[in-house]
């Protein structure tokens, strides 16, 4: 089971990678890869993609699940933790302005009256809180701040990923068009990674510390 579980998370995430390509690759209206307009939209939504990818990523690893026990005693864990931590922000951070930038050159208009608009756009407003967030418990995180907080503060920064990880969800629900596409398998792979690091999170992390104590 513990094997299992080991490379359930990457198997999944390679998956959707897969089938988002080839949905894109072959829709009906038109592959993303076929001019210049669909392949920024196509970088937009990579770029959530693997942020997101990253995200959950980071929450399996630090959520101390029994599973991961091959890997402890490398060290890994922590290590990927730090490093993936840096790279994971850059792809939340480049997937607005390559969305906005497409339905902006769609839309004939400019950047910024397209920036508005789409904050105007259902939970697209708790989605960027949510990046915020998650961008904030890293920069927090940077050895030169870290050193000037408290492990409490800190503490609670890092337990605002979790925050910020609920919050993007709405959006990916509410305007996710590779979420609604008409083949509906990356949907499937993409909702069994939200329930698999939910699951995983939430009790290895939240709740199993706070139950009693057997003997």
């Amino acid at each position: 089971m513990k094997k299992l579980s080991l490379y359930l998370f990457p198997l999944l995430a390679a998956a959707a990678l897969g089938l988002w390509y080839y949905d894109n690759s072959t829709a009906p209206l038109g592959s993303f890869f076929s001019d210049r307009d669909g392949l920024i939209m196509a970088a937009g939504r990579l770029a959530a993609i693997l942020g997101a990818l990253g995200v959950m990523g980071q929450l399996l690893v630090m959520s101390r699940a029994p599973w991961l026990e091959p890997l402890t005693g490398s060290g890994l864990p922590v290590k990927w933790h730090h490093r993936a931590g840096l790279a994971v922000p850059l792809a939340l951070l480049v997937h607005p302005p390559l969305v906005v930038w497409h339905h902006a050159r769609a839309a004939g208009i400019s950047f910024a009256e397209q920036y508005r608009s789409v904050l105007g756009w259902e939970d697209v407003a708790p989605a960027a809180a949510g990046e915020a967030l998650i961008i904030a418990a890293v920069l927090l995180s940077l050895p030169f701040i870290r050193r000037r907080l408290s492990y409490g503060a800190w503490h609670k920064t890092h337990l605002a990923v979790y925050l910020g990880l609920a919050l993007s969800i709405g959006h990916q629900l509410e305007l996710g068009g590779d979420l609604s596409a008409e083949k509906p398998y990356f949907a499937w792979v993409w909702y069994a990674l939200l329930a698999f690091t939910g699951a995983n999170a939430a009790w290895f992390r939240l709740i199993k510390p706070r139950l009693p104590k057997t003997a």
